[in-house]
């Protein structure tokens, strides 16, 4: 049975653990937080920025989808140039990408330390957190299901992207800081 479960994770039909995807990840997100983005009414492009703003730190991207000092909150399905809109009255910066460049924009932002809010499945968008270059693994938080991390080989993972038009937003602000690292500095 452990065979079976792993050979299912390894095609990306199964969710990875998340103890197992951890290293891996560019997006350094808790389970609790994530939550706070789960899609409830159509808003997956706002909910994928949103925990990429989280992540980096960019408050007024962070909070779409409330009323803030940012400005009011975005709900409902999103264009790129809606997001172009709100992304300047709340003085966002974002490379909102359309069109053959994304596989490469994503790769980009991942070997960064950053996430991307992408076109994942048909008309919704999902949050990029991870990608292997060596294994060619992608792991993506479907805002639907918030309380895991998916994984997809190349091939699983193209079909998802293009399945809802090659677009890609990613936030233009420094990754979250590295990840700290206890050491027995005593020995």
């Amino acid at each position: 049975m452990r065979l079976m479960t792993f050979g299912l994770i390894l095609f990306g039909l199964l969710p990875l653990p998340e103890a197992m995807a951890q290293d891996n990840l560019s997006v350094d997100l808790p389970v609790e937080i994530r939550q706070w983005f789960r899609n409830p009414d159509g808003s997956c492009v706002q909910c994928s920025i949103g925990m990429c703003g989280v992540d980096q730190n960019v408050p007024a991207a962070a909070t779409l989808l409330w009323d803030t000092e940012y400005g009011s909150r975005e709900r409902g399905g999103s264009g790129p140039s809606r997001v172009a809109d709100y992304c300047n009255r709340r003085g966002i910066r974002a490379w909102n990408v359309v069109g053959d460049d994304t596989f490469e924009w994503m790769k980009w932002a991942c070997a960064t330390g950053r996430g991307a809010a992408i076109g994942a499945g048909a008309n919704h968008f999902q949050t990029l957190v991870g990608y292997d270059p060596t294994s060619g693994r992608w792991y993506v938080c479907n805002n639907n299901s918030p309380e895991r991390i998916d994984s997809y080989d190349e091939a699983h993972f193209r079909r998802l992207h293009l399945s809802s038009g090659p677009w890609v937003v990613i936030l233009d602000y420094p990754p979250h800081p590295a990840r700290p690292e206890y050491r027995p500095w005593w020995r």
